[in-house]
């Protein structure tokens, strides 16, 4: 079928089984996306959710952008394997900006990956290892601040403060006393919000957010397998990524814990690549 390909997540057995709809612009290869996806949907109905995400990447690769409905397909589909590192990265990706996801996604994003976080945190519990800490509020409000949104309000707020005073110095009385004081408020939004911004631009340029793919990791003290072990962590933990070096990466949790880990034991957030590194055992 040419134009819109319509695809929806199967109801299956458990609370991660939510609903998501992909619509897809009309492009050449619109019947072999939606070839793709109806295979990746026989394969959730019949309960195989190994078989769905190896069809619902196969239509991530001929989709021409980022798509939260088909990130959280994945997310979704990843958790019903007990798979915490690649269900994170995925969910997490669905609710990013550049994917423009709807209301719907984001709420259900959010739930399936609360209930991850509870069987993270019951795996971290039988095994010792260690997660890390849930969001605070101040992490959460960096997080919103770095949408392009906030960018393009600090910016026309600056514009318009400086065209105000361009305009009130050209009148006098009550009209230059609002007009002064419209800018005032103008030139707080500014500072604030594009303060705000840029500081959490520049911090996920210099630490990016990363998941830890693997069922749990090994962190090491210094680069290299050799090293010691200086503590496990549970997949699908965040961690930033603060240092690098050929084939590691230095991580950090919240705690003061730092060490080593592979590079493709992480799934970079902020990476353009769809795919996540080489997948995990399952859980479970």
């Amino acid at each position: 079928m040419r134009g819109k390909a319509r695809v929806r997540m199967c109801r299956g057995a458990g609370p991660l089984a939510l609903i998501g709809a992909l619509w897809l612009p009309q492009s050449a290869t619109a019947d072999v996306v939606d070839d793709a996806f109806k295979a990746g949907n026989n394969a959730a109905h019949a309960g195989d959710w190994a078989g769905a995400i190896k069809h619902y990447r196969e239509a991530e690769g001929l989709l021409p952008g980022r798509s939260s409905e088909l990130s959280f397909n994945l997310g979704t589909a990843h958790a019903q394997l007990g798979q915490h590192g690649p269900a994170v990265f995925n969910l997490r990706r669905a609710l990013q900006s550049e994917a423009r996801p709807s209301t719907q996604i984001a709420e259900s994003a959010r739930r399936n990956l609360g209930i991850v976080r509870q069987r993270m945190e019951v795996a971290a519990a039988t095994s010792g290892a260690q997660i890390d800490r849930p969001e605070g509020w101040w992490e959460l409000i960096i997080a919103a601040v770095k949408a392009p949104f906030f960018g393009w309000l600090a910016l026309c707020a600056g514009w318009m403060a400086l065209i105000g005073h361009l305009v009130g110095r050209r009148r006098s009385g009550s009209t230059a006393t609002g007009i002064r004081s419209l800018v005032g408020i103008l030139v707080v939004i500014f500072v604030i919000v594009g303060g705000l911004h840029g500081l959490a631009l520049r911090a996920e340029q210099r630490s990016p957010m990363a998941i830890v793919m693997p069922a749990s990791a090994e962190v090491r003290e210094a680069p290299g397998t050799h090293r010691k072990e200086a503590f496990s962590l549970q997949g699908g933990s965040r961690v930033r990524i603060v240092d690098r070096a050929p084939g590691w990466s230095q991580i950090r949790l919240g705690g003061g814990l730092h060490g080593w880990l592979p590079a493709e034991d992480l799934g970079e957030l902020r990476s353009a690549r769809r795919r996540p590194p080489a997948s995990p055992s399952t859980n479970p």
